[in-house]
C-alpha cells in the first residue's frame, strides 16, 4: 500500500511540474519576436556615410519592400537601398569607428501578436513602444528601461568587411 502511496505522489508532483514548466514557456512566447530574414550588406562611405560615432539611424521597408535608411537629422537625406528589408526594420547603432549594432525595430513586448514597431524619440537612442508605451535604451545594449517589455531588441550580426557592414541572422 505504501508503494502505491508513494507512486501515486511521485506521479503527481511530475504531472505539476509538467504543466507548470509548460505555462512559464507559454508566457515567455509573447516577447519572442517572429523571425524574418536579415541579409544585408551596407557601404561604410556611402551608405552609412552620414552616421557619427554613438548615433543611431533605422532602416524601414518603403512599399516595395526596399530598405530606405533615415538618420536623426531631417537635415540629412533619406538613402533607399536596392535591398529588400523584412519586418518592421531595423536600427543601427555606430558603437565605434568600426563597430556597430544591429536591433529589430519591433518591441520585444507581445512581439508574436502585437508586432509593433518602435518610434524613435528626439534624441534617437531610447525608441518608444506606441503599443505598450516600453522604452529601450539604446547604447545600452538595446535594454528596457520602462514599460512592461522585459526582453532586450533582437540583436543581429555584424561584421566589417571591404568597408561594408553586414548585417545578418
Amino acid at each position: 500500500m505504501k508503494t502505491i502511496n508513494y507512486y501515486s505522489k511521485l506521479g503527481f508532483f511530475f504531472l505539476i511540474f509538467i504543466i507548470t514548466a509548460t505555462e512559464s514557456c507559454n508566457d515567455n512566447d509573447h516577447d519572442y519576436v517572429p523571425y524574418v530574414t536579415v541579409n544585408l550588406v551596407l557601404d561604410l562611405q556611402t551608405d552609412l556615410s552620414y552616421l557619427g560615432v554613438s548615433e543611431t539611424a533605422t532602416i524601414t521597408p518603403n512599399e516595395q519592400g526596399f530598405g530606405i535608411i533615415h538618420f536623426a537629422s531631417s537635415k540629412l537625406p533619406e538613402i533607399t537601398l536596392g535591398q529588400q528589408v523584412y519586418g518592421n526594420g531595423l536600427i543601427i547603432y555606430r558603437i565605434d569607428l568600426n563597430e556597430f549594432a544591429v536591433y529589430d525595430i519591433t518591441c520585444t513586448y507581445r512581439a508574436n501578436t502585437d508586432y509593433c514597431a518602435l518610434e524613435m524619440d528626439e534624441t534617437w537612442l531610447v525608441p518608444k513602444c506606441p503599443c505598450c508605451d516600453s522604452e529601450f535604451n539604446i547604447p545600452l545594449d538595446a535594454t528596457p528601461v520602462s514599460g512592461p517589455a522585459a526582453l532586450p531588441l533582437k540583436s543581429y550580426n555584424t561584421f566589417i568587411r571591404n568597408n561594408q557592414l553586414y548585417i545578418k541572422n
